[in-house]
């Protein structure tokens, strides 16, 4: 195998790339909304949500480069770093997916139904951006979207790609039940209708996540 081709063993900075800017957004949303308190109280609610909008907007574009720039492929000496990180990422994806269904849906479901319809254009981005935001981040865990390509092949065994299966059908029920019922509500309550889609497209993604987390877990600790 020539050099240019040989598998590397990913450096433990690299591996926990993701972690970094995490902590990064929540610095810069912290220094943020430090510096915009100072606002009067017409403009600081809209520019605390544009600087959360742009923080979501600089995670995503370091994602997508850390998800689409070259690099080499890793080793076999990796192996055992991927067991790790396939238990670290249950436990980040049950956090990340009660956040999604205790705390960013009922945000969303009740803006839908309060002051949505006085809310300005920033406001409703914001809003909008959470709630993507959110599941994206644990369709991303569940998917190793979030990660680089070969990263996702190192870590992504038949075991991962069944639980995965395992997961979204969980989360399809969910949907499907959820939906029906939402469209009952609707018609009755015409209101509720802008509601109804944070009210069962949050579940259903939480879901998935929490079903993919649980069997990973429960297959990483068969494995010890």
């Amino acid at each position: 195998m020539s050099p240019a081709h040989t598998p590397i063993d990913p450096p433990r900075t690299r591996r926990n790339r993701p972690l970094i800017w995490g902590a990064l957004l929540l610095m810069s949303i912290g220094l943020g909304l430090f510096a915009v308190s100072s606002g009067g109280p017409d403009t600081r609610e809209d520019q605390a949500h544009l600087v959360v909008l742009g923080s979501w907007v600089v995670l995503a574009g370091a994602y997508a480069w850390m998800r689409f720039r070259p690099r080499k492929p890793y080793g076999d000496a990796a192996r055992p770093k991927s067991e790790a990180f396939q238990r670290k990422r249950a436990r980040l994806l049950i956090l990340c997916a009660g956040y999604l269904a205790l705390v960013v849906t009922p945000m969303e479901i009740w803006q839908s139904l309060t002051s949505l319809a006085h809310a300005s254009t920033v406001d409703r981005i914001f809003y909008a951006a959470m709630f993507i935001g959110s599941s994206a981040l644990v369709l991303g865990l569940v998917t190793t979207g979030i990660y680089s390509r070969q990263w996702s092949a190192l870590v992504d065994d038949e075991l991962s790609l069944a639980n995965r299966l395992a997961a979204f059908r969980a989360g399809f029920w969910v949907f499907a039940g959820l939906g029906a019922t939402a469209l009952v509500v609707s018609f009755l309550r015409p209101e509720w209708a802008v509601a109804a889609i944070p009210a069962v497209a949050g579940p259903a993604v939480a879901a998935a996540g929490l079903r993919f987390a649980l069997l990973e877990r429960a297959a990483a600790g068969s494995d010890e």
